[in-house]
């Protein structure tokens, strides 16, 4: 499974402010300290805030402050909201186009290391990320 830069760029959001606790940052300096496009950067930061993780604050000393619950928040629940597809298809029954879907031997099997993936990542906060990463 490869995560989308979408998933990779909402989990370093939550990282950078993490690390400054109590203190607003922008996009602008979030996406000019990681190297990444300001425009996804934002984009990703405004499904956070949608979703109810950061919040933001406008005016020249605005920025995006993690909401209080937010570091309690599984790693999982993020990157369910981030990632929108399965590891194959037929795990949707509403967009499933697979003829051999009913007698596929493989389905169970990858819907096992799916759950497994997620399994880990719950296991996780955005708390402990930010403890390991440098």
């Amino acid at each position: 499974m490869k995560l989308t830069y979408r998933t990779d760029y909402a989990l370093r959001v939550l990282i950078y402010l993490m690390k400054r606790p109590g203190e607003k940052a922008t996009t602008r300096e979030m996406a000019a300290f990681y190297g990444v496009s300001l425009n996804h950067l934002t984009k990703v930061a405004k499904t956070l805030t949608r979703a109810g993780w950061l919040k933001t604050e406008r005016g020249a000393s605005g920025g995006l402050m993690l909401a209080p619950h937010t570091p309690d928040t599984k790693l999982g629940e993020i990157v369910r909201l981030t990632e929108t597809a399965d590891v194959v298809e037929c795990f949707t029954p509403a967009t499933n186009t697979c003829p051999i879907s009913a007698k596929c031997d493989l389905k169970p099997i990858l819907y096992k290391a799916q759950s497994a993936f997620y399994s880990v990542l719950d296991a996780h906060t955005v708390r402990d990320l930010a403890m390991t990463s440098k």
